[in-house]
């Protein structure tokens, strides 16, 4: 006779109550997401360029570096405090957005037959969303890390499924708003909506997890950061000139995926000026939900900078995809019905997206293990506070490139009368793809080999 297996232990209350607050943050991102910068063009009369800058370079950047900052702020005044107010941020910033069309112009005292700059209250709700972002980002990955016990695994997989499931559900809400509402309805309703439920959430459920500030700890001295130990981090990173060129490279992988957001949508609303764009981004969290479990056991056993190198390549292939319309179709704007009357270049879109979301399950996740696993010994929690620093810079840098693009092959042709280019547009972008493969291996070539010879 023999005992029964133990029982493995459950995640705690505060471990799903994090993974439910960071669903309404995503959704409340995601609902959005797809239309802001089609929102800053057509609704605000913003340039492609400046509105690309304010989404990726301000936004895009605010949320990803400011994590650096923010994270060390969020140990020292504790999680609930810290997510309360980025939630409070955060939908002030959507309220904000949804609103400068209504608010703006009585407030500066202007007509109506008058144009109306909208910089300020755009720049405004940008700031607090970015900012209230940020702050979230380091409380809930450190709730869950916190409070997986032995299966950290296993709950960073829940969290990653939670984000696209949050994805999934912003996009859809924002679909069915949109096209009763209007635009800036994706912002008032969806968006806002689905903050003030996390700050909720955050306020009436969430618990602090266990959270040592200065103290013992298992026996162990644990001490925290201060601020200015956080900037003084930076130059430390940035004195490892090895680990500089690895971000500057991954920077130009995630480059490829900053344009979903920017030149993406805009190149859509060129092809069709009804896209539904929240439909056709749909299809990254859709792939990464069903297919993330299949791609990451068929790569586990594959070497990091090998995994993320093939990663690179289906994301510029993927990207590929976009040069084909014009060269196999007269008229890659006209309508083909697949269950939803799309254009032939929406349908290469739709398999672009999809390619190029099987890339980032691919090189994703490998990224984090592997800055962490290249980090000198003792320093592994300060270079894991930088993996998003690729993401940063691409942002800031991708997100006005991907405008000006547009604006040189497709929007000054247009208003020329000259024709438009987009196979040219869309070769730049595969080439800075292949640029950061290229890179990759270098640095396997130069760093990685030598080190396991």
């Amino acid at each position: 006779m023999t005992d029964a297996a133990t029982p493995k232990p459950k995640f705690p209350a505060t471990f799903w109550t994090a993974n439910a607050i960071e669903l309404f943050e995503r959704a409340a991102y995601y609902s959005m997401a797809s239309f802001m910068v089609i929102y800053l063009k057509e609704s605000l009369g913003m340039t492609p360029s400046f509105a690309t800058f304010l989404n990726g370079s301000l936004l895009w950047g605010l949320i990803y570096f400011m994590p650096i900052l923010s994270g060390t702020l969020a140990d020292k005044f504790g999680f609930k405090r810290s997510l309360s107010v980025s939630f409070v941020l955060i939908s002030i910033g959507y309220f904000v957005m949804g609103n400068v069309q209504r608010l703006w112009p009585g407030l500066i005292g202007r007509g109506a037959a008058e144009a109306v700059d909208f910089t300020v209250p755009v720049v405004l709700g940008i700031v607090l969303i970015g900012l209230g972002g940020s702050i979230v980002k380091p409380c809930i990955a450190g709730t869950v890390q916190k409070t997986a016990g032995t299966r950290a695994t296993l709950a960073f997989g829940i969290f990653y499924m939670v984000i696209n499931i949050g994805s999934i559900t912003g996009r859809s809400v924002s679909y069915f708003i949109r096209t009763s509402l209007g635009i800036p309805a994706i912002f008032t309703y969806a968006a806002t909506a689905f903050a003030l439920a996390g700050l909720v959430v955050t306020l009436f459920v969430y618990r602090e997890p266990q959270y040592v500030s200065d103290g013992v700890k298992d026996g162990q001295e644990v001490g925290k950061r201060t601020l200015g130990q956080a900037l003084a981090g930076i130059f430390v990173v940035l004195g490892n000139l090895r680990f500089v060129f690895l971000i500057l490279v991954l920077g130009l992988f995630w480059f490829l995926y900053i344009q979903l957001y920017n030149l993406m949508p805009l190149f859509m609303r060129y092809v069709d000026p009804d896209a539904p764009m929240e439909l056709y981004t749909l299809a990254n969290p859709i792939m990464i939900v069903s297919f993330q479990l299949l791609v990451t056991r068929m790569v586990k056993r594959w070497l990091p900078v090998k995994t993320i190198m093939i990663g690179a390549i289906v994301v510029t292939l993927g990207m590929l995809v976009n040069v084909l319309p014009p060269l196999l179709f007269a008229d890659p704007s006209a309508k083909v019905r697949l269950g939803l009357t799309l254009p032939i270049a929406g349908v290469f879109m739709i398999v672009s997206i999809a390619s190029m979301a099987v890339g980032e399950m691919m090189a994703s996740p490998r990224i984090y293990e592997y800055i962490g696993a290249i980090a000198p010994k003792g320093q592994e929690g300060l270079y894991l506070g930088y993996s998003n620093l690729p993401i940063a810079l691409a942002s800031i840098v991708g997100g006005p490139i991907g405008g000006r693009l547009f604006e040189r092959y497709i929007s000054v042709p247009l208003r020329d009368g000259r024709p438009v280019d987009t196979v040219t547009m869309w070769l730049i972008i595969v080439a800075i793809g292949m640029a950061s493969i290229v890179g990759l291996w270098i640095y396997d070539r130069a760093v990685v080999k030598p080190k396991r010879a």
